[in-house]
């Protein structure tokens, strides 16, 4: 019965005080987002930058990205860490802090777990919705959960894969943010591109792209930003 009964009333209150307000609400401005803007960008294929150098076997770059930790760089992005076959995630989520799965075409039901010190911080789908558990009408050993730690969300995973209600959701499997704080996860070194953004100096920022090829730096894109005040 408060299914029915809390919805009406709420509706009777606001009816209620709108007919007690006689004033015109004034429409709030809308105020678009602003963008730093772009004041340089270096192509470097020879020598170095950040310690970063060039033909550097990716293993021992990802050692110096490391090192950058103190300048407030925690975490790289690593872009085509993607795969289909769930048991290559065994052992390698608790290197990473951002999981992806969807369909082979992107959805608005994929999943997006992030991670913080190897556990479930949060569980978002592709359409914006928060969840506290994935899937939502599974029971605990069956759903991913916030504070699940990195091996028992693999053995979730592996469990959610067999019901072919989700199985879909594995076509697709992107492990995209790498937590600088673990150790080097050699899949990385066929990756085509690293990146990374930090504050250089109050109000400009940093992006660097690490470009690889055969499992060494081939170049470096360096990219400085100026906040707008």
């Amino acid at each position: 019965m408060k299914k029915f009964l809390l919805p009406s009333f709420f509706a009777f209150a606001f009816l209620l005080g709108g007919c007690m307000n006689t004033e015109i609400a004034e429409p709030k401005p809308i105020v678009e987002p602003r963008w730093p803007i772009l004041i340089s960008r270096d192509s470097i294929s020879s020598g170095g930058h950040l310690g970063l150098a060039i033909d550097e076997e990716a293993a021992s770059a990802y050692t110096k990205l490391q090192q950058l930790r103190p300048k407030g760089i925690e975490y790289a992005n690593i872009v085509g860490n993607i795969f289909s076959d769930l048991s290559q995630l065994n052992g390698r989520l608790k290197l990473y802090t951002y999981l992806l799965l969807d369909e082979q075409i992107g959805t608005d039901t994929g999943v997006q777990i992030t991670l913080q010190s190897g556990s479930v911080s949060s569980i978002y789908l592709n359409s914006g919705r928060y969840l506290d558990q994935w899937p939502l009408k599974k029971n605990a050993s069956s759903s991913v959960r916030l504070g699940d730690n990195a091996d028992v969300v693999y053995q979730k995973l592996t469990k959610i894969s067999g019901d072919k209600s989700y199985a879909n959701k594995f076509e697709r499997i992107s492990l995209l943010t790498k937590d600088l704080a673990t150790g080097f996860d050699p899949v990385m070194a066929a990756s085509p591109q690293w990146y990374f953004r930090y504050q250089l100096e109050p109000g400009i920022s940093e992006d660097v792209q690490i470009n690889l090829e055969k499992g060494k730096v081939k170049y470096l894109i360096i990219s400085r930003y100026k906040d707008l005040m």
